[in-house]
């Protein structure tokens, strides 16, 4: 199996772009608009022809003429997608954020591949992702996969929560954002769960604490997939958290990135399954060394290593 990154249509997502940056440029301008509050604007009015704020009547017929334009243009998924993360990343410098934020889509690429092969992907019913952000993750994931279910997703910042919930409604995903402490929500029966754990120096959960809160709220036998430092296992808290894993969930594997794909704190995606009475542990550990994702020989060879270690555990994935 090729590894591919599909390229959307250009041109619909400069439309959708362009006018969404129009709208935020005219809020930022003459509201004093934050460049991420006037995308969430331009969507609101795109969904519901609505806003949030007050603005005058002349802005008001301006910007919808700005919708207007793009009212009757039918996007792929991918589009919006693709469109709405090119605004983010402008957001994301005028509010001096780190791109960083952001979790590349070729990582959310990949982990749709692992679930695709670990997972039956027509049963999924439910995803949540405890630190949804602006909602890339879970929504290049939900993209990349045959699914139709419900997407959660919580965070503690209001504006990318209405990000994310604007986008999946953009796609048109059945789909709820919770804006809260991530530590507070207490759901459970969820089929998969993905997050990117932050920078930890810039993480205001303790990454083992969070994972420890969420785990329990998978289904048996479901997969969650997070993002990790590669210093991970060697911060304080290491020896608790595996103590406690082993009451709900096993470690399933790990994927080491490709150090390409980061500046300054390189990256893994750490696999976990949740505990069940039809569950089975495996005796070997998944680990994988990822090349970078431009060295398609290297990835064909990968892909086909995990490809055969699946296959021949597959009687214990059932």
């Amino acid at each position: 199996m090729k590894f591919v990154v599909v390229m959307m249509s250009k041109s619909n997502i400069e439309r959708l772009y362009d006018y969404y940056d129009a709208v935020a440029d005219r809020l930022y301008h003459k509201y004093q608009k934050s460049y991420l509050e006037g995308m969430n604007e331009a969507f609101n009015l795109l969904l519901d022809d609505a806003f949030d704020g007050t603005y005058e009547e002349t802005d008001i017929q301006e910007l919808r003429t700005l919708r207007d334009a793009v009212a009757h243009v039918s996007f792929e998924r991918e589009d919006i997608r693709k469109g709405i993360q090119l605004g983010m990343l402008k957001g994301y410098k005028h509010a001096y954020r780190s791109n960083a934020e952001i979790t590349p889509d070729t990582i959310g690429i990949f982990i749709a591949y692992l679930i695709r092969k670990l997972c039956d992907e027509t049963s999924l019913e439910t995803i949540i992702d405890p630190l949804v952000g602006s909602g890339n993750l879970v929504f290049t994931v939900a993209n990349h996969l045959t699914f139709n279910g419900r997407i959660h997703g919580v965070d503690n910042d209001l504006v990318k929560c209405h990000l994310a919930r604007n986008l999946g409604d953009l796609m048109e995903y059945d789909n709820e954002m919770f804006y809260q402490d991530s530590l507070t929500f207490m759901q459970s029966g969820y089929d998969l769960m993905v997050c990117d754990l932050p920078i930890t120096d810039q993480d205001p959960y303790p990454p083992y604490q969070l994972l420890n809160h969420h785990l329990p709220s998978l289904k048996p036998g479901a997969f969650a997939f997070a993002v990790i430092e590669n210093d991970f296992f060697a911060r304080d808290g290491n020896d608790i958290f595996k103590q406690e894993i082993e009451q709900h969930s096993h470690v399933f594997g790990l994927v080491k990135l490709s150090d390409s794909l980061f500046q300054t704190h390189p990256k893994s995606i750490l696999i976990f399954r949740r505990k069940g009475p039809d569950v089975t542990p495996l005796k070997e550990f998944m680990l994988v060394d990822l090349p970078s994702f431009n060295d398609h020989d290297g990835m064909e060879q990968t892909i086909a290593q995990i490809d055969r270690w699946i296959a021949e555990r597959k009687d214990d994935l059932t």
